[in-house]
């Protein structure tokens, strides 16, 4: 599946990603805690401006790493100018990534994909990359804006999961979200 239509949030709009309206009703606590544990490895792909960056960083105590990953360079700037300075700086990991691929070789115990498939030029190839990295016991939750992408074409990116061996294990409540939670298959 190629995303014929990709866009990419831009950075000059990256306000509208950490409004007080945004964390007031997607409390980033409330939707990644669950699944963050300290000692992980956690992938924020498409981290943009950091939303969750920094909270899955505070969840981690100090401990396992977040690998903070976006194709713009303004938004990694931002995530960078959040954690200077403080303790966060050496569990959050700056990624740029390929505009086709993650580029990544580390093991991922968990993946946060917050409103950045729809965005992916090379969805197939990013899904492949994404089984690759995580950890046979590994999760990914994948959430879309209901309102930007159309529910036809969110069951097209949980169908092209499943194609590529993964399954649904839950659907966490996301304000004006879809979402998905998902592991690899067992074989």
């Amino acid at each position: 599946m190629q995303n014929k239509k990709t866009h990419i949030h831009s950075v000059e709009k990256l306000g509208a990603l950490e409004s007080a309206f945004r964390y007031r009703f997607q409390n980033p606590t409330k939707i990644v805690g669950p699944y963050i544990k300290p000692g992980m490895t956690v992938l924020d792909l498409g981290c943009g401006p950091g939303f969750f960056t920094t909270e899955i960083a505070r969840l981690l105590h100090r401990t396992g790493k977040v690998i903070a990953a976006d194709i713009q360079n303004g938004m990694l700037d931002k995530v960078v100018q959040k954690i200077s300075g403080t303790d966060f700086e050496g569990i959050v990991q700056i990624h740029k990534c390929q505009e086709k691929c993650i580029n990544l070789t580390e093991e991922i115990d968990f993946v946060l994909a917050f409103y950045s498939f729809h965005e992916m030029s090379s969805l197939e190839k990013i899904i492949d990359e994404i089984k690759v990295l995580l950890k046979p016991d590994g999760k990914i939750l994948i959430a879309e804006q209901k309102f930007h992408v159309r529910k036809e074409a969110f069951r097209e990116i949980i169908d092209l999961m499943k194609i590529k061996g993964f399954r649904v294990i839950g659907t966490p409540k996301v304000f004006l979200s879809r979402a998905v939670l998902m592991e690899i298959c067992c074989t």
